[in-house]
Order: structure tokens, then sequence, then C-alpha cells
């Protein structure tokens, strides 16, 4: 697995309550982090109910508000880590860069970056960071979020290899990323094998980081 790097994202719909704004399931996330111990983990998270939220309302001080839900998500995410023992450093998603992430690791630490928004007001996904960032550790993209996996005929499909016949999954009020469609899109855009799997039960992330199989594989490279 590369240099034994797991890239994990946690989504939005996972880590908040996308119904309510500024919801955040610190309880979810206590336990995930739990399951990170002894793994060389790179970390992403979405918005959820705080980015999504200020950037679905559309006026002149949506930027600002966007980049400051974002900022404050990621600081209890950050508070949570620091408090199980992990060294977390965060990386604003506006700031990402490869380079920035080594220095990171090879500063002992665990990055943290997210889906954020630039001062144009172009939102920077979180889908987006974690596919540059699983295709430049040549490792599979682990994406916990809170269903079992992709849906197709109401059912969870074991593995994907096309986007042909996928039934989009209800999307957040607030989703302004296009959904579990617009993450397949993406995966198959980057060539990069994916798993998405259901990140409220713990065992799953342990099994996910661990190289097992849960959820649904979506094969990508060709």
């Amino acid at each position: 697995m590369g240099d034994d790097y797991r890239v994990l994202k946690l989504g939005g719909s996972l880590i908040t309550d996308k119904r309510v704004p500024y919801s955040f399931r610190e309880e979810v996330i206590r336990q995930i982090v739990k399951e990170l111990k002894g793994f060389k983990v790179v970390l992403v998270h979405g918005g959820g109910s705080f980015g999504h939220y200020e950037a679905s309302i559309n006026d002149s001080f949506r930027t600002t508000r966007t980049a400051l839900a974002m900022h404050d998500l990621n600081l209890r995410i950050t508070r949570v880590l620091l408090s199980e023992g992990i060294k977390a450093f965060p990386l604003p998603g506006r700031c990402f860069s490869l380079d920035g992430i080594h220095e990171i690791l090879e500063n002992g630490f665990v990055p943290i970056t997210y889906g954020d928004v630039l001062p144009n007001g172009e939102i920077i996904s979180g889908d987006d960071l974690t596919l540059t960032l699983a295709k430049h550790f040549k490792v599979i993209a682990l994406f916990a979020v809170d269903v079992d996996g992709v849906m197709v005929g109401g059912k969870v499909k074991d593995r994907i290899n096309s986007l042909e016949g996928i039934v989009d999954l209800e999307t957040g009020r607030y989703d302004v990323t296009g959904g579990i469609v617009g993450k397949i899109k993406k995966i198959f855009q980057y060539r990069v094998n994916s798993l998405i799997f259901n990140g409220k039960d713990p065992a799953n992330v342990y099994k996910a980081l661990r190289g097992e199989k849960v959820g649904t594989l979506v094969e990508a490279e060709g």
C-alpha cells in the first residue's frame, strides 16, 4: 500500500446531521478516531451542515461564512483527535498542496484537510482532495459515509466498475457538491479505486483501514 498510508474521508453526512445547520456528531467522530490508532492516515472531511449550509445561501457574505463554518467544523474534529491522543495538524482546503501534506507527515503529525472555499467563491470539494491524495499515494480512497454503500435497484452494490445503472441516493438538503452520483463520477474521472462504506459502525472503519472489503468497492482503474 505505497508508504502504508491510508487516505480516509469522513463524509459530511456522517459527521453532521445535514438536515440541521451546525449539528456536530461528536460521538460518531470519537468512535472513528479510536479506530485510527496504529495506522498512518491522511484525513479529509466534508462540510455537512456547516459548509454546505452556508454555501447554499447565495448572498454577498457567502464566501466568508462558508470559510468560517468549515474552520469551525475542522477545529471541532481536530480537538477530538487531540483528546484521543492523535497528533493532528490541520491544512485548510484553500491552502492544500501535496508538499504541505508531506511536510505535516514528515513532522510526525496526522494531516487533516477539508472541503473549503476560495476567495473567488469557488467551492473546493473534499472528494477531489481525497482522490488527489489517494492517487498520489497509490492507495484505495476510503469514503466513510452514513449509508452502507452505493444503492442499485434498492440494494447495496458489492462492486461497481461502470456508471451504468447507478441510482442516486437521496441528497441532503444543503448538499452543494453532487451527492453520491457526483462522488462516483469523480472516482471514475480520477481513475482511483475507492471504497464507500458506512462509517457509523467503527468496526467498518477499522476493517477498511486494514484493507478489508466493506460496503461498495468502486473499481475505477483501467
